[in-house]
């Protein structure tokens, strides 16, 4: 790129951060928190209870793709968050947030954390929130080694076919001490003969929360909720250990239901993985963490 080149990218990028398609625009930035039932998620830590055999787990990879962010107003209307690419978490198509630390049990991961979406939107009053876990369907059979990040990340991606996986969360179990996970993606996927790529099954979930305001709330992904319904100490045999999306596998079905998604006809009414939490709440869950660690420190 050259000089001129450059300074125009830049042009439009501060220009965007103002007015948007010639509106007058406001920053949004939404909060996420990963959290095991009433506590907030940390790679050291080992959670009881888990699952329907109140299993212990230990997580070390959570992470999800964040696609078709848009604000809500009180007549219902969306409005599109124009996502702020920040050449590292963000692309204007696409989030990741990333709640594995690099330490204790993520010691194959990274050290950096994203738990916000940044973006803008026009100037206006907004009360609620849509979005879905995806990567947009244009962006998920590219390759990733000529993405910018964060799709160039290939721990999130399954192959050029099978396209990112939208979710990766990774855990070892009582029953499971060698690994059971879940890798969310769409499946069914084929090439034709032009090379272009259908999939049966999309697996992108929606999550709509009528009443949020940006300023006062985080939305709290909560991996005891996602797990309340399964047996995570077994696996259906011939089969990975945990789920990998495919409708044939059973143990798929219970952490679906929880994600919002339909499996083997059963559609649920309504997702249970994320809720929102009055940011203060947040704050002070954090704060018990970091008091936890100095304790074990001494």
């Amino acid at each position: 790129m050259n000089k001129l080149s450059r300074i125009s990218a830049l042009f439009f990028c501060m220009s965007a951060t103002s007015f948007i398609y010639g509106q007058k625009a406001q920053s949004v930035a939404i909060n996420f928190q990963g959290v095991v039932g009433d506590k907030a998620f940390s790679c050291n830590e080992t959670y009881g209870g888990i699952g329907t055999t109140k299993s212990s787990m230990t997580v070390s990879d959570f992470r999800f793709f964040v696609e078709n962010v848009r604000l809500v107003d009180k007549k219902g209307k969306e409005t599109p968050l124009t996502l702020t690419n920040d050449g590292k978490f963000q692309t204007d198509k696409v989030a990741l947030i990333d709640f594995e630390n690099g330490e204790g049990a993520c010691k194959n991961g990274t050290p950096e954390l994203n738990t916000t979406i940044r973006g803008a939107v026009p100037k206006g009053k907004y009360v609620g929130v849509r979005f879905q876990i995806g990567v947009p369907e244009e962006l998920n059979h590219l390759d990733p080694t000529k993405q910018p990040s964060p799709l160039n990340i290939t721990r999130m991606m399954w192959s050029w076919q099978a396209g990112f996986k939208f979710a990766r969360i990774d855990t070892k179990t009582t029953g499971k001490p060698n690994g059971y996970v879940l890798h969310l993606g769409s499946a069914g996927c084929k090439a034709d003969t032009d090379g272009k790529i259908t999939c049966t099954n999309s697996n992108r979930p929606e999550f709509a929360f009528a009443k949020f305001d940006a300023a006062k709330d985080v939305i709290n992904v909560d991996l005891a909720a996602l797990y309340k319904e399964s047996n995570v100490d077994i696996n259906q045999e011939k089969t990975a250990s945990g789920c990998m999306s495919s409708p044939d596998d059973s143990d798929c079905k219970a952490v679906f239901l929880h994600l919002g998604l339909s499996f083997d006809g059963v559609t649920p009414a309504k997702q249970s993985f994320m809720r929102l939490e009055n940011a203060s709440k947040t704050t002070a869950r954090k704060s018990a963490i970091v008091a936890n660690t100095l304790v074990g420190v001494k």
